[in-house]
Order: C-alpha cells, then structure tokens, then sequence
C-alpha cells in the first residue's frame, strides 16, 4: 500500500499550513508520498516534503497519527498517512511552488474549507493527549 507523510509544525500555538497547489485558499498540513527511490521511512518522507514545501527543516518529530486514505483519485489505491510532530525545526517558512504558507488557528487547520480537515481535527485531538504541554491556539 502507498504512504504519504504528513508534519504538524507548531509555533506560538499556531499551524503552519500549506495551501493545495490546485487551490490557493484550501490549507492543509505539509507533507506528500513516500517516494522509495528518495526516502528510506515515511518519516523521511514528511521530513522531505516539508523542507520542500516550507523550507522548514524538521530535526526531530514523533509519530502522532496514522490512517488509510480511502483512494479517490484516478488509480482509486488506498494508502497510509501518517502525520508527524516536528518537535525541533528551524528555518524561516516561505511559499514555494506547491502553495503559500500561514501560520494558522486549530479551527482554520480542521474546519470544513481545509485540506483533509478531519484528517487534521482527529490529528489534533491525538496531538493533545500526547504534548499537553504544547499550547495550540483557542484549545
């Protein structure tokens, strides 16, 4: 089965976002496919996909999340997401040909206008109980 890799970057107790290349005001979390030919784990995988899309540079992050996407698009495959914490990340984010960044509230990351907004809500709610320490923004 397919895999794709997903970070959850934090900062002040908002998001960092991405928005969908097909469309600049649908935000979602960075990330992609794994791609064997590049990445040894899902997590290099995120790691990757993030330092493209961001310019972040996550140095550590934890397993949060992890589900079967149910395939839509035009082979109809399944795949496992797995979402990322970047615990410890540096860089400054930018745009990038993939989409625009923002720093964003819990609420813009998991409402019903966001990319895979349910994906980022239950995401969330495991998030929490692992890092309660960690201060999201209106939660």
């Amino acid at each position: 089965m397919k895999q794709a890799g997903v970070m959850l970057v934090i900062k002040d107790g908002l998001i960092l976002g991405i928005t969908r290349r097909s469309d600049h005001t649908k935000y979602g979390l960075p990330g992609g496919k794994f791609d064997s030919a590049i990445d040894k784990t899902v997590v290099d995988a995120a790691i990757r996909e993030t330092l493209e899309e961001t310019g972040l540079k996550v140095t550590h992050c934890a397993e949060i999340y992890k589900r079967v996407e149910l395939g839509d698009g035009p082979t109809g495959e399944d795949f496992y997401s797995t979402c990322f914490y970047a615990v410890s990340w540096n860089g400054v984010p930018r745009d990038s040909e993939e989409g625009n960044v923002a720093w964003l509230t819990p609420e813009e990351v998991t409402c019903s206008k966001a990319a895979f907004g349910d994906y980022n809500r239950k995401t969330l709610d495991v998030f929490k109980t692992m890092f309660p320490h960690v201060h999201l923004h209106g939660e």
